[in-house]
């Protein structure tokens, strides 16, 4: 038994770092039949927490799933319109992942892998920001090194599927012959779905990029950029997502792809199978068109 400032709770269980809550034991709301200190524990919640509460609600209440989805809505208005006061540093969240190899023996070969993503969300505007970092090493010679970093504004239109955005990126892959590049786009999207267990959107717009290869040589190329976000959020624990984004210039075409299946471990661990593709349509002499590669990372949630 829990109690304090939002009256008493029965049947209090922590499992995987969360509240199952007993929730029949609450105060109900004699209108909508729902328990009254649902707002006040999902305020309180933490980010990876607020999923499974509401996960939870609804199949405890099945006739109540609008009504649920009504307060939780507020509450989230209510955070961004927050958010919209406070300083840009603050109500940022997200997500950060790593993972590693180490064979030894008659080879020796090691690897790295870390990324982290971040998203701050008000009424209108979203800012994410992702970073990420693939290194490997087989008797000591270095075979692959690739950075990345990208950060998005994206502006919504109230009652609109239609958003408008801006990115800028940059990348390093020596291995495909890129010292580095930089890409900056801007352009439309459209919301496909966006609902409780599927957020589906596709963008697209116009790219300036800029490139120096390892070669020594630089080319400054306009071309279009596509892309399209997918996330399903299969069970209250598993969840697939796939990413595919497409820059097309008039010199060379890059495609890069990423497929990835999470799975909630304890409290904000995750743990996630990811499959990623990069395919340069003219890569530089002596690589291939080309890379892929295919991780198991532990996922921390921030």
């Amino acid at each position: 038994m829990i109690s304090g400032r939002y009256g008493r709770i029965t049947g209090a269980v922590l499992a995987g770092g969360c509240f199952v809550l007993a929730m029949p034991a609450m105060a109900q709301d004699a209108a909508s039949g729902v328990p009254a200190e649902l707002a006040n524990i999902y305020r309180e919640a933490k980010p990876s927490e607020r999923e499974s509460i509401e996960h939870i609600a609804k199949r405890l209440y099945p006739d109540q799933r609008d009504k649920i989805d009504d307060i939780i809505d507020a509450i989230e208005d209510e955070e961004k319109a927050a958010v919209d006061e406070a300083r840009y540093l603050k109500g940022w969240e997200g997500e950060g992942s790593f993972g590693a190899s180490l064979d030894t023996g008659n080879t020796e070969e090691w690897g790295v892998s870390a990324g982290v993503e971040l998203t701050r969300k008000d009424n209108l505007w979203e800012h994410r920001f992702k970073g990420d970092i693939n290194i490997r090493e087989v008797d000591s010679e270095r075979t692959e090194e690739r950075f990345g970093a990208s950060y998005r504004a994206r502006r919504d239109f109230a009652d609109s599927p239609i958003f408008a955005f801006g990115t800028l990126s940059y990348e390093r892959n020596r291995f495909q012959g890129i010292s580095r590049r930089f890409t900056e786009v801007v352009g439309v999207g459209y919301q496909i779905i966006d609902s409780d267990d599927v957020d589906w959107e596709a963008s697209a717009g116009p790219a300036l990029r800029q490139t120096r290869f390892t070669s020594g040589e630089s080319e400054n190329r306009l071309g279009a950029f596509a892309n399209t976000d997918f996330k399903w959020d299969i069970t209250d624990t598993l969840a697939f997502s796939e990413s595919i984004a497409f820059v097309l210039d008039e010199a060379n075409s890059t495609l890069t792809t990423s497929t990835a299946v999470t799975s909630d471990l304890y409290g904000n661990l995750s743990a996630r199978l990811s499959f990623d593709t990069i395919y340069e349509s003219d890569p530089a002499p002596g690589t291939v068109s080309w890379d892929t590669s295919t991780r198991l990372s532990v996922v921390l949630g921030l």
